[in-house]
């Protein structure tokens, strides 16, 4: 995922930085994002000449968003086939029906589950600076991390 972000603060080689909320945020489900208040840290690997206010092109490594949809979808659907079969099993008598209802509770179960232990044990990402976003103005910072032009 490559996004665009304003740099609100420096320091070596970390870089505090404010999304711009574009399309690639809409139901990503970052934690470090989420627990930020969209505020994220990202490194800077190619010691880019960066100062505060400048706009930034940052990069999340494509395995991690990979990582991220297996996690949804996964638990999900292993919970409604672990619910289905296993209805199969105790009730062989029951109809259809029963089995498919049985395979939607475990699947919200498995889906509530993953929620709350991804809300407890967040997945850290990786971001990186990779480019400096080219004929910008500088913006200046005010103190609560607005972005206003000079």
């Amino acid at each position: 995922m490559t996004e665009t972000g304003t740099i609100r603060e420096i320091s070596g080689n970390r870089v505090i930085i404010v999304p711009e909320k574009g399309t690639a945020c809409f139901g990503c489900m970052n934690a470090e994002c989420k627990t930020n208040k969209g505020i994220i840290t990202a490194e800077n690997p190619k010691a880019l000449a960066l100062e505060k206010g400048q706009i930034v092109e940052i990069n999340a490594p494509g395995i991690s968003i990979l990582g991220q949809v297996l996690m949804a979808f996964i638990p999900p659907s292993l919970g409604f086939a672990a619910g289905y079969f296993g209805a199969c099993l105790l009730f062989p008598k029951a109809g259809e029906g029963v089995y498919a209802i049985t395979g939607v509770v475990f699947l919200f179960i498995a889906a509530f589950l993953l929620y709350f232990v991804r809300k407890r044990r967040a997945a850290k990402e990786t971001f990186t600076v990779i480019n400096i976003v080219p004929n910008n103005k500088v913006l200046e910072t005010n103190s609560i991390g607005d972005t206003t032009t000079p």
